[in-house]
């Protein structure tokens, strides 16, 4: 599978507000947005007015470690397997800055342990 990061959105099979394989029985396919990734899966975005079992809400400890945007801070979240994934909906083109979290469209890593920082953060780097 594609390596996913933050910001691309996955399809997954729902049944009776769990989500399933994506080889059994459903009763609907819904897209999520990745919010976080480590090893062995994603942890996903939940809208606040959809009922999904497992979800969490995610706390400051969890924005921090995670690395999860801020605008996430008290929203449903739902850690899945890479193997849970039906299909990848849409990938992002480009990178989020390392230091203030912008997006960049069509941007390539510039830093040597594979993240971007955009030019004003290299500018100022008290942004």
């Amino acid at each position: 599978m594609a390596k996913l990061k933050p910001g691309d959105r996955v399809d997954c099979r729902v049944k009776q507000a769990t989500i399933v394989s994506p080889y059994r029985d459903y009763d609907e396919v819904k897209t999520f947005e990745i919010v976080a990734k480590d090893a062995f899966g994603y942890y996903l975005y939940v809208p606040h007015y959809w009922l999904i079992n497992g979800t969490s809400k995610a706390d400051k400890y969890q924005c921090k470690s995670l690395n999860i945007d801020k605008k996430f801070l008290d929203e449903k979240i739902i850690y899945i397997q890479e193997s849970m994934i039906y299909k990848i909906h849409a990938v992002l083109d480009g990178m989020h800055c390392s230091n203030c979290g912008e997006f960049f469209q069509m941007a390539t890593p510039n830093q040597s342990n594979g993240t971007l920082l955009c030019w004003s953060c290299r500018e100022n780097p008290y942004r």
